[in-house]
């Protein structure tokens, strides 16, 4: 187990502070410099509870420093701990090989290496869900425990309050004791235990004081960025799992039949379920289940984003490595192992490249704003102003603004209300009036120099209106971000719209 651990350290923190961060890192970032009770307000107007940004805050403040290797690092030791607790749980569902297997696998899963470089709150969400997972089978192995629903209460409310998809863990817990009570399964009364229902009363009762931000949230579900689901959403999200790809680059019949071979796995561990109170089952449908309610639901309102699935994705190397234990010849089962872990160390390899197919990845080779910003800092003087062109860039922005220079927001009222900011704007609420630009042409500086920032591949008609007065006299693209450096002058020429009188 310690080698294992070691494993998942060295994979975790290998390469964490060398990509920029990315607009929802960068949110992170900028909500997490409110006071709690702020934060606690704004995530009201999110797509994402509080609890992961309150304790980051508390992180923060704890360490003196918001630097990436603490803030990127804080998800990466959660991610470690997660490794930790799928051994823990793969050995009480099943023999000791399939618990080293299973440490094995999820400690190089390339899905969870990624959200554990990520200044978000997925890595927190797996500990959460996967440990109110062990707590609820040590209370079906001892049901008159109830310090085990106290510890599964604890963990199932901190995981609602950090991610919304955490319900999915709930519901996942429900089907599994109402499986158990049918007479093929045993016949097992947990279901109708007063103990449990009490403690689920629980979890709703502490929940009361974010209900009506979830009740909010509910009447606006849907998030714009989504695309919808397609015959390819299933199978593409057991590859992303794996490889942080989605798979469709290679030969058809490979792509088709890795996740067939999955499903395929995880009916036989149900069929052939014999361990005690068929903990093995619990595993299968917390495996599968969020994925295919999601994507279902998703043909209503796309809401299937893989990083949304991440306790399903936890549960898959335990699932793989009950199935692969179940081979008794120790030669295939070795060459399984390493075919499984060639896939992921292939992933791994697309991870740290920045050569995958996530929806919103930071890729080192098209987000150089570290680079941009460092040459900002350098070449920029007292005086100078920087505009930012996209609000997705602003909160990126001002974390790199070392040198503290003033930093606009060039905005469009049709798409941002700033009398009442919600989702990603909601951390803008802090800035004045005088951080805000609608209008170029009344822009000044003492210096007559502005700098502009923003994506360099923008469509014609969502690029901004350059004034005739201003003048470009430096300019460098990076990735797909572009820094311009323009001279205001007192006015130009009517025919010329580049040089000034």
């Amino acid at each position: 187990m310690v080698a294992i651990l070691s494993v998942s350290t060295l994979v975790r923190f290998y390469l964490l502070t060398n990509a920029s961060i990315w607009s929802d890192e960068g949110f992170s970032l900028e909500l997490i410099a409110y006071p709690l009770t702020d934060i606690w307000k704004l995530s009201g107007r999110d797509v994402h509870p509080p609890l992961f940004y309150m304790l980051l805050h508390g992180w923060v403040a704890l360490i003196g420093s918001n630097a990436l290797i603490w803030t990127r690092g804080f998800s990466a030791v959660l991610g470690i701990v997660n490794v930790g607790l799928g051994i823990w749980l793969a050995r009480m569902v099943s023999t000791p090989r399939a618990a080293i297997t299973a440490g094995w696998l999820l400690a190089l899963l390339p899905i969870a290496v990624r959200t554990s470089q990520d200044i978000r709150m997925y890595a927190l969400m797996g500990v959460e869900l996967t440990g109110a997972t062990i707590a609820l089978v040590y209370w079906v192995g001892k049901p008159k425990k109830n310090i085990y629903l106290v510890i599964y209460a604890l963990l199932m409310l901190s995981g609602l309050y950090t991610h919304y998809f955490s319900i999915f863990c709930a519901l996942s817990h429900w089907l599994y004791l109402l499986l158990i009570r049918l007479p093929a399964r045993g016949a097992y009364r947990h279901i109708e235990s007063p103990r449990w229902w009490l403690a689920n009363l629980m979890i709703a009762v502490l929940y009361l004081p974010w209900l009506s931000s979830s009740l909010a949230q509910l009447s606006t579900f849907g998030v714009g960025w989504i695309q919808p689901v397609s015959s390819y959403s299933l199978p593409s999200a057991i590859w992303r799992f794996l490889t942080v790809n989605d798979g469709r680059g290679g030969n058809t019949l490979v792509y088709w039949l890795v996740p067939i071979l999955y499903l395929a796995g995880g009916s036989v561990v149900m069929c052939k379920d014999r361990s005690r109170h068929s903990v093995q089952t619990l595993i299968v449908i917390c495996g599968f289940l969020t994925v295919l309610v999601v994507f279902l639901f998703s043909f209503y309102i796309p809401v299937f984003v893989e990083r949304y699935l991440f306790f399903s994705a936890v549960m898959m190397p335990i699932v793989m490595a009950m199935v692969l234990d179940k081979l008794r010849n120790q030669w295939a089962f070795f060459m399984a192992v390493c075919a499984l872990s060639a896939v992921e160390v292939l992933g791994l390899g697309y991870l740290y490249k920045q050569q995958h197919t996530m929806n919103n990845p930071y890729e080192v080779a098209d987000n150089r704003l570290v680079e941009l910003m460092a040459y900002f800092g350098e070449k920029s003087i007292d005086g100078d102003t920087l505009i930012v062109g996209d609000a997705y860039l602003f909160y990126a922005g001002n974390f790199y603004n070392d040198k503290h220079r003033k930093l606009l927001l060039y905005y469009s009222p049709s798409t941002y209300d700033r009398a009442n900011p919600s989702g990603f704007f909601a951390p803008m609420m802090k800035y004045g009036d005088d951080t805000f630009v609608e209008s170029l042409d009344r822009v000044d500086t003492s210096t007559g120099r502005v700098w502009w920032l923003d994506y360099s591949d923008k469509e014609s008609d969502e690029e901004a209106d350059i004034p005739r007065r201003w003048h470009q006299v430096q300019q460098l693209s990076m990735g797909d971000n572009v820094m311009k450096l323009y001279q205001i002058c007192a006015k130009a020429k009517a025919d010329n719209s580049i040089k000034c009188e």
